[in-house]
């Protein structure tokens, strides 16, 4: 039988030549080694021909990026941020807390003090029934204590000297009292007032008043926060009206 002009013989000798061929690694090797050659050399050249392109388009779109991200922030934020104005209002808004909210003796927090009513709701007590009554001021409390012994009968808010210029120590209630005054040296003046020390130079007395008898709101403001007064103890007006009509002459006075 012949094949393509081949007997069948030399055929099958061909066929196993082809197949050996193929089997036989070392013969196969060539093929293989330039196959995989032509593939890297493909890849470079692909490579080298799109890299450019996918730079250029990425270094597109990062400034792109950059150029939206900048216009946001411009958006979000079109006015600079001032940290010493911000320290300023928090600061304003501190001292506008510290003004409105006060502290009892007890650590409680209170309202704002209104200087035209009794420091507390309760009523004054009756001296004849204290036989034993003083008055304490505390200099760092901002406080009058009203005690009998070691009873606490009345707190009061006050405002004692700035500058540390109420005297301390242990004093007594004094003979000169009135309903108002005026020093025209420091340009203010106070209702009902009753001394303690030096015969009407240093005395218990309201929230100040001005020239024309007028109460002074920014001084009387500062009731119970802080000291603010010439050397004087302010009170409310009445407080100041109760130390002025019912604390007897003799009273023991303890500043500390």
């Amino acid at each position: 039988m012949a094949v393509w002009g081949l007997d069948s013989k030399h055929l099958k000798r061909r066929v196993l030549a082809m197949l050996r061929w193929l089997l036989d690694p070392v013969r196969r090797t060539p093929v293989v080694v330039t196959t995989a050659l032509l593939t890297l050399l493909l890849t470079v050249l692909v490579d080298n021909l799109f890299q450019p392109v996918d730079a250029a388009h990425a270094e597109r779109s990062a400034d792109a990026s950059t150029s939206s991200a900048s216009t946001v922030s411009v958006r979000q934020f079109p006015k600079a941020h001032h940290p010493s104005k911000s320290k300023s209002s928090s600061s304003s808004a501190a001292k506008k807390q510290t003004k409105v909210q006060k502290t009892d003796p007890d650590g409680s927090s209170t309202q704002p003090v209104d200087w035209l009513k009794p420091s507390q709701q309760v009523d004054y007590p009756d001296p004849a029934a204290h036989p034993g009554i003083s008055l304490e001021v505390s200099l760092q409390d901002q406080r009058v204590y009203v005690r009998d012994g070691s009873q606490l009968l009345y707190t009061m808010y006050a405002s004692t000297g700035m500058d540390d210029s109420t005297p301390r120590g242990s004093f007594r209630i004094q003979a000169e009292r009135g309903d108002h005054f005026y020093n025209p040296n420091e340009g203010i003046g106070a209702r009902y007032y009753t001394s303690f020390l030096n015969h009407g130079v240093f005395l218990f007395h309201s929230v100040p008043t001005d020239p024309s008898g007028s109460y002074i709101k920014e001084e009387a403001d500062l009731l119970g926060i802080r000291p603010s007064s010439h050397g004087c103890i302010r009170l409310t007006v009445p407080d100041a009206l109760w130390i002025m009509k019912s604390v007897p002459t003799g009273t023991p006075v303890l500043v500390n």
